[in-house]
Formats: C-alpha cells, sequence, structure tokens
C-alpha cells in the first residue's frame, strides 16, 4: 500500500488517494480540512528531495509561481518543506488532461481547437508577462472540465530540471515531442519555446498525430531540430488554410520567424475566428510536402536514453531550421533540393513561373478594380494597433492616419509606450488622414504590500485594494486572536509588488472550542431554512436569485454544511425569487462583400420583435453584432428592412439557447435576403435606396420577389453551434 495514503501533512492537508504520477512526484487528491475543501497535493520524488540546490530554487520559484493568477492556469496554493517530505498544493481540478481527450476523440475541429488553444496562449501570456516560463507545455500538463474551460499546470517547474541538468526519466521523455529545438539542443529559451511547443499541440489537435514521432527520444529531439513537418492540410484536408499558416508559423524552427508573443498568436487566430475563408499570407507560395519521416535514417548515438545532456549537437540547430530555406527554392540553393539532388524538372519551374506572373497580374488587377469600386484610394483599412508601441506606429503609418494620444497613459500589464485601446475598431473602413485616438500603457505599477495584522478583514482588505493589489483571504481556527481578525499576510507586509499579482490575508475564525456547526439548509423552504439556522447559533441573510426552482426554495448558502463556523459570522442563503434567469446572446450578422446601402435590421423572439437596428450602412461595415436577451430555449428570426421601399426578408432563423449563452443555426439565407431588399447591387446597377417608380402598396412581411438573376440566392439549411466565446468576443460593428 502507498505508505503516503492516510497521513496528514502540516496538519492540514489529508491524503486520500494516488491520482496520477510523473517524472518529479506523485499526485496525490488530499482534504484541507482548514478550509473544508478537495485539493491536489504533489509530492516530489526521492532523487529531488536530496538535491540542495534543486530544492533552494524550486523553494524561491514556487513562491514566485504561487502568485501567478488567472483563469487558464492551476493555482498554486501552498508549498510545504520539511525532513522527511517536500510537496506543493494546488487547486482540485475535476476533469480529464487534454492528452486523454485527443486520444477519445481523434482529432479536434478548427472551432475546438481554436477555442481551447486560444485559452492555452492566454495562460501563458500571463506567465510570461511576469518572467515565468513553462518549458514543458504538452496535452499531459493541461487539464480540461466537461465546458471546455483550459487549465494549465506545472508552471516554472520544467526550468528547474533544465537548468540543473536533471536527467530525463522513462516518465517525463514523452515531453520530447513538444520540445523547441533550441530546448532539444540546450540553447537559451525563452516565451517563443513555449509557443513553438503550443504550435505542436496545435498540429496534434488538428490531424490526430504528432508531427515527429519514433519510439526512440533521440530521433525525435534531431527531428525537431532539423527536419520539415508534414503540412497539416496534407494529413486533415479539412484544415482552413489560414488556421494551417498559425500553426505554421508557431512551429518554425528559428524563434525570430515564430509568433513574438502569445497575444501574437491569439491576435491571429481571432482575426481567423472573425473570418474563416482569410489567409495571412506568411508564405510566398504554396509550400512543399516535407519529407516523410520513415524515410529518414538516423544514426542513434546511444542505445539507451539514459543520459541524453550531449546528445546533439549544438550547431545542428542551425541546419535548415529556416522554413523558406527547406521549402522554397532562393538563390542560394537553386541547383540543389534538400535532398542534395540535381532538379530534373526546370522546365516544370518554368511553366510555374509564367503560372505565378499571371497569378500576381490578376490579382493587381482585381484589387485595383476593387478598390475603385469601394471609394478610390483615399480609402483605407484601419490597422490593428493594440499591443504594439506608440512611436513605431506613428511612424508606420504617418502617412496613412493621424495618432493620438487620448489622455494620460493608463497602467496596464503592457509594456510603457505600448497601444492599450484604440477609438476606431480594426478592419474597419477609414479616409486616409483621419485622427485615431489611442490610449497608450504606462507600464505596469508597482506597490508596497501595507501593514495590515491585527485588522478586520473588511479593513484589510480595502487598504490592500487601495495599495492597488487584488486581495485573497484565507480563513483559520486560532486560539489566541479573535475571530474576523487577521493574523498574517503573504507576502510580508513592507514587500514590493507589481499591482496585477494578489495578497492573500490569513483571517482568523476564533477558537475552534467557540465555533458552531453550520446546518445544511439546501433545498428547504425559506421559512424552514431561517428556523434551522436560528436555532444553530447563526444570524440569517436572505436574498433572492432568479431560478427554474420553485419560489423561496433554498438554492445555496454562503457557510458550508456541516463545518465549524465561528457564530459571529451571518449566514446568507440565496432563495427562489420564482423567476427564470435571463442570459444575453450576441449574433453577428456577416454582410455580404457586395452589399451597399443602408438599412434597417429587426430580430424578433417567437415572433415578437425584440431588437432593431436602424441606419445601417452595409458597404462600409462587415458584420453587425445584435444582442438578445431571454431565458430557456427560443426560435429568433432576423430580417433585413429596406426602409425606403417597405421591402423585408429574412436573412435567417435560429434556436437561442439563453440558459447556455449559446445559439444554433438553423436556416441562413443572407445572401438572398440582401438581394431581395436590393442591398447587392451589382456592376451595371445604379447604387441607391430610393422607392421604384412603382411602389408597393401594401409590402408583405417576407419579401416573395424573384432573386435578380445575375447572381443566385445562397439559401443554406444546417445546424451550427456558436458559443459566446466565439461571438462574444467581435466587437462591435459600426453603427
Amino acid at each position: 500500500m502507498d505508505k503516503n495514503i492516510g497521513a496528514m501533512l502540516d496538519g492540514r492537508y489529508e491524503i486520500q488517494k494516488r491520482i496520477g504520477a510523473g517524472g518529479m512526484a506523485d499526485v496525490y487528491m488530499a482534504y484541507d480540512i482548514e478550509e473544508n475543501r478537495e485539493v491536489a497535493v504533489k509530492i516530489l520524488k526521492n532523487e529531488f528531495i536530496n538535491n540542495d540546490e534543486f530544492l533552494k530554487r524550486f523553494k524561491n520559484e514556487s513562491k514566485a509561481v504561487s502568485m501567478l493568477s488567472h483563469p487558464n492556469i492551476v493555482k498554486i496554493l501552498d508549498v510545504g518543506f520539511n525532513d522527511e517530505i517536500r510537496f506543493i498544493v494546488m487547486e482540485y481540478i475535476d476533469g480529464i488532461t487534454l492528452k486523454d481527450y485527443i486520444d477519445e476523440e481523434g482529432c479536434l475541429d478548427w472551432k475546438e481547437t481554436a477555442h481551447l488553444v486560444i485559452q492555452i496562449l492566454r495562460a501563458l501570456q500571463h506567465a510570461h508577462d511576469r518572467g515565468i516560463i513553462h518549458r514543458d507545455i504538452k496535452p499531459q500538463n493541461i487539464m480540461m472540465f466537461k465546458d471546455g474551460t483550459i487549465k494549465v499546470m506545472d508552471f516554472g517547474i520544467a526550468k528547474f530540471t533544465y537548468e540543473l541538468g536533471i536527467t530525463a526519466t522513462a516518465q517525463t521523455i514523452g515531453s520530447v515531442h513538444y520540445i523547441s529545438p533550441e530546448q532539444a539542443c540546450g540553447k537559451p529559451t525563452d516565451g517563443k519555446s513555449d509557443i513553438y511547443s503550443v504550435g505542436i499541440l496545435m498540429y496534434e489537435m488538428l490531424t490526430g498525430r504528432k508531427p515527429f514521432d519514433t519510439d526512440n527520444p533521440v530521433t525525435v529531439a534531431l527531428m525537431q531540430m532539423q527536419d520539415q513537418a508534414e503540412l497539416p492540410r496534407n494529413i486533415n484536408p479539412d484544415i482552413p488554410e489560414g488556421m494551417e499558416e498559425i500553426v505554421l508559423k508557431a512551429i518554425e524552427k528559428n524563434p525570430q520567424d515564430r509568433y513574438q508573443s502569445a497575444n501574437d498568436m491569439i491576435r491571429d487566430i481571432e482575426r481567423f475566428k472573425a473570418s474563416p475563408k482569410m489567409t495571412f499570407g506568411y508564405y510566398d507560395t504554396a509550400p512543399m510536402a516535407a519529407v516523410k519521416h520513415e524515410e529518414k535514417v538516423y544514426e542513434d548515438p546511444e542505445p539507451e536514453y539514459e543520459n541524453d545532456d550531449d546528445y546533439v549537437e549544438e550547431d545542428n540547430y542551425y541546419i535548415g531550421n529556416s522554413r523558406d530555406s527547406r521549402r522554397y527554392d532562393d538563390e542560394d540553393n537553386d541547383e540543389t533540393d534538400y535532398d542534395g539532388k540535381k532538379p530534373v524538372m526546370s522546365k516544370v519551374a518554368a511553366v510555374f513561373t509564367v503560372v505565378v506572373i499571371i497569378a500576381v497580374v490578376f490579382g493587381i488587377t482585381a484589387f485595383i478594380s476593387k478598390t475603385l469600386r469601394k471609394g478610390g484610394a483615399d480609402e483605407i483599412t484601419m490597422p490593428y494597433l493594440v499591443d504594439y508601441d506608440f512611436d513605431e506606429m506613428t511612424e508606420k503609418y504617418k502617412n496613412k492616419i493621424h495618432l493620438v494620444k487620448d489622455g494620460d497613459p493608463v497602467f496596464s500589464e503592457l509594456e510603457q509606450n505600448k497601444i492599450v485601446t484604440q477609438s476606431i475598431d480594426a478592419g474597419s473602413k477609414i479616409k486616409k488622414g483621419d485622427t485615431v485616438y489611442v490610449t497608450v500603457s504606462n507600464g505596469t505599477n508597482v506597490s508596497i504590500v501595507p501593514q495590515v495584522e491585527g485588522l478586520e478583514s473588511e479593513d484589510a482588505v480595502k487598504l490592500i485594494n487601495k495599495a492597488g493589489f487584488k486581495v485573497a483571504q484565507t480563513l483559520t481556527f486560532n486560539d489566541e486572536i479573535p475571530n474576523n481578525l487577521v493574523i498574517r499576510v503573504s507576502p510580508e507586509a513592507g514587500t514590493e509588488l507589481n499591482v496585477s499579482q494578489q495578497v492573500t490575508i490569513f483571517v482568523s475564525k476564533g477558537a475552534q472550542n467557540e465555533a458552531k456547526l453550520v446546518p445544511n439548509v439546501l433545498g428547504k423552504t425559506r421559512q424552514e431554512a431561517e428556523k434551522m439556522i436560528k436555532d444553530a447559533g447563526f444570524e440569517v441573510i436572505v436574498e433572492e436569485k432568479d431560478s427554474d426552482r420553485p419560489k423561496d426554495e433554498v438554492l445555496s448558502q454562503n457557510l458550508q454544511a456541516n463545518t465549524l463556523v465561528n457564530p459571529s459570522e451571518k449566514m446568507v442563503i440565496y432563495v427562489s425569487s420564482g423567476k427564470l434567469p435571463e442570459f444575453t446572446v450576441p449574433i453577428n450578422i456577416t454582410f455580404p462583400a457586395n452589399a451597399k446601402g443602408t438599412f434597417k435590421f429587426n430580430a424578433y423572439i417567437e415572433n415578437e420583435l425584440k431588437a432593431e437596428k436602424s441606419g445601417i450602412d452595409v458597404a462600409n461595415s462587415a458584420f453587425l453584432k445584435i444582442e438578445l436577451t431571454g431565458s430557456e430555449t427560443k426560435t429568433v428570426r432576423i430580417e433585413i428592412e429596406n426602409t425606403q421601399t417597405g421591402q423585408r426578408a429574412d436573412i435567417g432563423t435560429y434556436t437561442f439557447l439563453f440558459n447556455d449563452v449559446r445559439y444554433e443555426t438553423i436556416h441562413d439565407n443572407t445572401q438572398a435576403a440582401f438581394e431581395a431588399v436590393g442591398a447587392i447591387k451589382h456592376e451595371t446597377e445604379p447604387v441607391t435606396t430610393q422607392p421604384p417608380q412603382t411602389q408597393v402598396t401594401d409590402p408583405p412581411i417576407h419579401s416573395t420577389a424573384a432573386p435578380d438573376t445575375t447572381q443566385a440566392p445562397v439559401e443554406t439549411e444546417h445546424t451550427t453551434e456558436h458559443t459566446d466565446d466565439t461571438q462574444g468576443d467581435v466587437t462591435d460593428a459600426q453603427q
């Protein structure tokens, strides 16, 4: 039997069962008797316990990592060190690893992949901003809830095994499938190494296979440094081209060719989500298919993977590490391909060149034509400025837009002088020379943790908030310090911290022998609950919440049932109001590319008009965002109306699952609807929304006029699920 099961760590954490194992530690589920909650405890293995340098640095790093506070990062709650055992206490995640999920699903579609990867990147950016690099991103280190929420684990831990030269074990060699080329050959690493690992993970999610995979980890490491991955779309043709470009840029061999920050990669994914047919143009020509890995033969320096510190030469990293040099012919290798063979298809290459020239000429012609139709050379597309340096953007766009700082700089997580907000949304059509107001970052703010020991918890929170920090509270019994007074603060008073970090106060619950048992009143009526609480010795406060449960039924309580709590604590119960809760769900109506004119949009819930958007210029906006509020599941119909002619036509019908904050498309008829009300103007037609000479005296609610035969209406019926994550992040179109 495992000797750790049943043990009590620090008199607080009761080990209940083993739930996992890794190269550094065994993982257990434990019960925190002070906080009355389940936690996960990692107990370090003996080879790490006996390494004094590792323990010293790990303890310091654990303190830094424990300050990370992000919804997509598993929170480190405590670190314990004594003569016999070293352990880390983390929040317990009731979910599965991303590895298990990928194994179950085989491969994921691009929408789900984007949803999951954005969460991972947000966690990484949060850590990178604080100088913490993960260095071991892999699906085994990513936890997933049933609702698709992601939590990244083990920040900062891989740094020590890497820097101290601790040999990998059989349980950790799986990481080699995700490490960056610079990691594989022992070169310095930074946040771009994590981005490479995310790219490899994204490749696996989209294709169902790892890009570099053999049974020998040394061979895999060599592949990471030298080989070009097979194109994802060769494996799964359903992957959109723009999504493939994002993956390929993330897994560039040279760090300088990758995304330079997690935010940069998020920005591209968000842009792609808003326009799934877009491409980024990172690669000038169609990429060549990579050489299949099984066709290469490697001679491994050692038959066993026991001491891998020097298993690759540093010079190998720079052999063919540029995607451009391995994918395309250039002037340095126009006589030899990357297999070392003379080309035998010069005629094909000549034909290819002619085709490219024709394509370029055609593209330029189409671009000029489109520009003329869209309003001429004075109209430009608003660039994305957020996250970039103000001076650099001022210089870059000096001939296009006039950048002006809007007010004083603000404190933010961005570096000083970087742009935090812009007054005109990226992608909007503007006139050349227009003024754009931007808010600029003043950098991160640093403050001092105040002295709050002995204060009432409410006063301590106000004082710490005033210093600029967020506050977490931990309650604990204390025989000497009265209830609700602060016992201590972490980090200790006088510590200089960035205001984005969190301060924890430990608050007394009073003497344990004075505590009383909290009753369980869930499901009781309001009257029954109030009596039980008062009989138990607590004061009760009642608050109503909208719910589908019967009126006055207790939905929740602030104090956990069957726990000991000081009787001076007020017990709050939340009872049903008897009204169904309402939620707001956004929907984006994307306009056809050749739409013109000003129109009105109406949204109906169960045929009752609930939202109107008037005066929308469909030529100067890419889409319109409409927000609807309701409860349960309802049918929504959205129509476009020509207010000049009275013509109306349905754009689409949708099922809104308000309780789930999402909708599904039942029927989409956007193109035909725009055609029917005169919102599509062809080259030979005048652009106008004025009424025709023959006015319809009694226009129907839904247009039944035959569409213009110059462009047949596109009508599709399908069911597509949309969540708040994919729709809500898109900014409102200018109205």
